[in-house]
């Protein structure tokens, strides 16, 4: 699998061209703007998977996209930022990207984004999805009797999961109660990690639990 990234910070890059390697075997190619990184895809040709900073200095990002997606149409695009504003979410909705991951995610999220784009879906965040909808990009705190917001920002499925969390199971024995894949579980993992604004499981089913939600 090969797969470019374009970040203006070598460090951060190498970090996550690591987790590629790791996780999914991958070749991955760094660059440090725009303009390496169409010469990159025009001297290696078609690309798995295309990785854009959306901050990168003296850059446009929306025409940093639009060159990105006119050199690889067919390729999926996933932006990442230390931002989740709403411009930045409303940029990645306009210019229709395969993810949107925040720099700040943590790494059982980036590899459940990853793993979604890969496999042909689409990971944008609670803020995005919320945003796309015309509600506020921050997610509000639900009443004190538990009831509303939380429960109507997952899904049903996402709720089961997040039930089977709470009772300590692992991703595999969540997979075969469900009958879905592993990875399909780590996706909604991630979402509901999104969801909640926590940074792992055991986070997770203490903010559900705290918002009335177990």
């Amino acid at each position: 699998m090969q797969v470019l990234i374009c970040d203006d910070h070598p460090i951060v890059a190498s970090a996550l061209g690591m987790t590629l390697e790791t996780m999914f075997d991958a070749q991955v190619h760094i660059t440090l703007n725009c303009s390496q990184a169409l010469d990159r895809i025009r001297t290696c040709g078609r690309f798995d998977l295309l990785m854009l900073d959306l901050h990168i200095p003296g850059e446009d990002a929306r025409g940093n996209l639009a060159a990105a997606r006119a050199a690889c149409p067919d390729t999926p695009i996933m932006v990442f930022s230390g931002s989740d504003d709403a411009h930045n979410l409303r940029l990645a909705l306009e210019m229709d990207v395969a993810g949107f991951l925040p720099k700040s995610s943590s790494p059982e999220v980036v590899e459940a984004a990853l793993r979604l784009v890969l496999a042909g879906g689409r990971y944008l965040p609670d803020a995005v999805r919320l945003l796309a909808l015309g509600e506020p990009a921050a997610v509000p705190a639900p009443p004190a009797n538990g009831s509303g917001h939380g429960h109507a920002a997952l899904t049903a499925r996402q709720r089961h999961v997040l039930q089977l969390l709470a009772q300590g199971s692992p991703n595999k024995q969540i997979a075969r109660e469900l009958g879905i894949s592993p990875a399909t579980v780590k996706a909604h993992v991630a979402q509901v990690l999104a969801v909640l604004g926590a940074g792992n499981r055991t986070e997770a089913v203490m903010v559900a639990h705290q918002r009335g939600l177990l």
